[in-house]
């Protein structure tokens, strides 16, 4: 299995799966699992745990394709500045949940659509159009808008302010969703041409989103 790559955070648990660190950046890894090589996972960071030399752990990776991946390891070198663990050869890596190409998260961040194409005729909007997005991955948004309709295979450009960086992407209308009365509740759309920066700042929104959502459910089960 490839462990390198579009990987965004990497897990440390001990051999009861009690999770002993987490991280999103400062981590070096393989560029594959190949049971010829000595594969080593490098995490940098302040204050690690300090671990026994050859104590068992595994290693979780996430992509930003949320495919999260469980392999066995032995640490090498433990201080509180560095932590490098040896991945096991023949370790019966495992995939732990069902892999897809794209995570979605719940959200309300508001946006703007700054034009729209429509059969090959564009609409410069002088004045964006507010919209607000409820959920976001890297194929797509589900966005609300009520000063707009649009319709099945409408172009539009959108301009969101995520936590990690402003985002600016054309998007195709693939679903507009309806209440019971016949509204329009909103609109399922699909990203067009996303950079590998875009899809990079969308994935550290989502993780930043998870990790709040993370503490504040830890927060709430200390108080209860």
């Amino acid at each position: 299995m490839i462990l390198g790559g579009k990987v965004i955070k990497i897990e440390v648990t001990d051999e009861k799966n009690v999770r002993i660190l987490e991280a999103d950046k400062n981590f070096v890894l393989p560029k594959s699992m190949s049971d010829s090589e000595d594969n080593i996972v490098m995490i940098k960071g302040r204050n690690l745990p300090e671990l026994e030399y050859n104590s068992i752990v595994f290693v979780v990776t996430t992509t930003k394709g949320n495919d999260r991946i469980k392999y066995t390891g032995a640490v090498t070198m433990s201080i509180d500045t560095q932590l490098n663990i040896r991945i096991l050869r023949n370790n019966n890596s495992q995939v732990l949940q069902e892999r897809r190409r794209y995570f979605k998260i719940k959200v309300d961040e508001p946006g703007r659509i700054l034009r729209f194409i429509r059969e090959d005729k564009i609409s410069n909007l002088d004045v964006p159009a507010r919209i607000k997005v409820l959920d976001i991955n890297v194929g797509g948004v589900f966005i609300t808008c009520e000063k707009m309709e649009f319709a099945v295979d409408d172009l539009i450009c959108l301009e969101v302010d995520l936590s990690s960086g402003k985002l600016i992407s054309d998007a195709k209308i693939l679903r507009v969703q309806r209440c019971e009365d016949g509204s329009i509740k909103g609109y399922g759309c699909e990203f067009q041409g996303l950079t590998a920066a875009q899809e990079d700042l969308i994935s550290r929104f989502i993780l930043k989103v998870q990790s709040e959502n993370r503490q504040k459910e830890s927060d709430k089960n200390d108080f209860s």
